[in-house]
């Protein structure tokens, strides 16, 4: 069992309705965090994304907001656990290794 986690930008300080969802990974336990690469359009590393997320509201997929801060420790405190019974290596788009952080480029729950 895992939790997504997403970004929503120009968020109405009102409604607080922002311009949609963007995937920004999942974390599963015992698992490495794994990063929503978004086909690279905003960001091409872990630290491009910290930078990005900074006018960024997080949520995870219950609605629930995550600081920033909180989502940046989560993501590099689970950086090293290596993942159970996993071998993407004949799958490259699937799981690209950036300074050490996950990224997927594909569709994932």
């Amino acid at each position: 069992m895992g939790t997504n986690f997403y970004a929503i930008g120009n968020v109405c300080k009102v409604c607080d309705r922002g311009d949609g969802e963007i995937h920004l990974g999942k974390s599963s336990i015992g698992w490495t965090f794994a990063l929503q690469a978004n086909d690279w359009k905003f960001y091409k590393n872990w630290e491009e994304m910290k930078i990005w997320l900074k006018d960024k509201i997080i949520k995870n997929e219950y609605g629930e907001r995550i600081s920033r801060k909180e989502f940046i420790e989560w993501v590099e405190n689970r950086k090293d656990v290596k993942d159970p019974e996993t071998d993407y290596s004949s799958y490259p788009d699937m799981n690209i290794t950036v300074n050490g952080y996950k990224f997927h480029n594909c569709e994932f729950s």
